[in-house]
């Protein structure tokens, strides 16, 4: 898409920022991509996500524009993840809620630096963007597909209060799936 005419998709959705103990969390924006290319080129994200397909800057721009639509469409979607140090904010992933195809669901889903995961990072990010979403929606759950194997984001997904299914194919590959039903979240 050419530069005006994202800049007046720009003008239609607002940037919204808001802060936890550790992060700092603002909506997808137009100027995000560099750093998302980035991460979506990341070796752990690359494994546990796009299956060792490098993406490209026409990949990020796609995912970038489904996901202004997202914040148009239901004022929530993907945050990028900024943690707070002494020299400023670092980005280290993004993180957030979208509609899953027709259902009454929101979709979890995360990617972070290889050199960021660990620390508690991820759930702090999900656990407010799961909150803000379900705050913002009439949705009656979170569910998140997980590919089998990748036990960091299973520990995110109990600790989120998910809870596991059944396995699911999910984008042509089997995956593992968790839900939570909104009032079991909330409570």
């Amino acid at each position: 898409m050419p530069d005006r005419d994202r800049t007046s998709e720009i003008g239609r959705t607002p940037v919204i920022t808001f802060q936890t103990e550790r992060l700092i969390l603002t909506s997808v924006r137009p100027e995000h991509e560099a750093g998302l290319f980035k991460l979506h080129n990341d070796p752990l994200v690359q494994k546990a996500i796009y299956r060792n397909v490098p993406q490209t800057t026409e990949d990020v721009q796609k995912w970038v524009d489904r996901l202004l639509a997202q914040w148009r469409r239901n004022g929530f979607g993907d945050w990028m993840i900024y943690e707070k140090v002494n020299a400023g904010p670092i980005f280290i992933g993004r993180c957030g809620l979208r509609d899953y195809e027709d259902t009454n669901s929101l979709e979890l889903a995360y990617a972070f630096f290889q050199n960021k995961v660990g620390r508690g990072l991820g759930p702090e990010a999900a656990r407010f963007a799961i909150a803000h979403a379900l705050q913002n929606s009439i949705k009656e759950k979170v569910i998140a597909f997980i590919e089998q194997g990748n036990t960091r984001s299973e520990k995110t997904a109990i600790k989120l209060g998910l809870r596991y299914i059944d396995n699911r194919l999910y984008d042509g590959k089997l995956c593992q799936y968790y839900e939570v039903t909104r009032d079991d979240y909330l409570s």
